[in-house]
C-alpha cells in the first residue's frame, strides 16, 4: 500500500513538473515580424469609382518554442502626418500550406490585401506618404507592426 502511494505521488510530481515546464515555454515566445513590399495606391481611372488600396507581405519567424498556428490581422490603421485616416480590416492569407507548424524556428509568410471599393477620403493627401499600423494577433497576444513612409501612387 505504501509503495503504491509513493508511486502515485512520484507520478503526480512528474505530471505537475511537466505542466509547469510547458507553461513557462509560452512565456518564452519570441517573434520576428518582417514586412515586405507594402504598397498603397488610389484608382483614379476615368469611368470607375475612385478607391484606395493597400497590399503587402509579412514574414513571421518564431523561436524554437513557438507554434504559429493562430495568426490573425485584427485591424490596419492608416496614418498620415500624425492623423488617423482609416481603420481597415484587410484580408490576411497564409502562403505556407504544407508547412509543419511545430518545427523549430518556424516561419510563415502572409499577404495583406485590402478589399476593393474603399473610398478615398478627402483628408488623404496624395502628395504625402502614409504610415500603416498592423495589429496582429499571434498565439493570443497582440503585436503592433508599423510601416512608415509608404508613398501613395496614383493610377489612371
Amino acid at each position: 500500500m505504501m509503495k503504491q502511494l509513493l508511486i502515485s505521488g512520484f507520478l503526480l510530481l512528474i505530471i505537475l513538473t511537466g505542466c509547469s515546464v510547458s507553461q513557462s515555454g509560452e512565456n518564452d515566445l519570441k517573434l520576428e515580424i518582417i514586412t515586405k513590399q507594402f504598397n498603397s495606391w488610389v484608382n483614379l481611372m476615368p469611368g470607375s469609382k475612385p478607391s484606395f488600396f493597400i497590399s503587402g507581405s509579412i514574414l513571421i519567424k518564431s523561436n524554437e518554442n513557438a507554434v504559429l498556428d493562430s495568426v490573425h490581422l485584427l485591424k490596419c490603421e492608416v496614418i498620415q502626418q500624425g492623423k488617423l485616416l482609416y481603420v481597415l480590416h484587410p484580408d490576411l492569407q497564409s502562403h505556407d500550406y504544407n508547412m509543419d507548424l511545430v518545427i523549430p524556428h518556424a516561419a510563415r509568410f502572409f499577404s495583406v490585401n485590402l478589399p476593393s471599393g474603399t473610398p478615398i477620403k478627402k483628408e488623404l493627401n496624395l502628395e504625402e506618404p502614409i504610415s500603416i499600423d498592423l495589429y496582429l494577433s499571434i498565439i493570443n497576444k497582440v503585436y503592433r507592426q508599423r510601416i512608415d513612409s509608404i508613398n501613395v501612387l496614383k493610377t489612371y
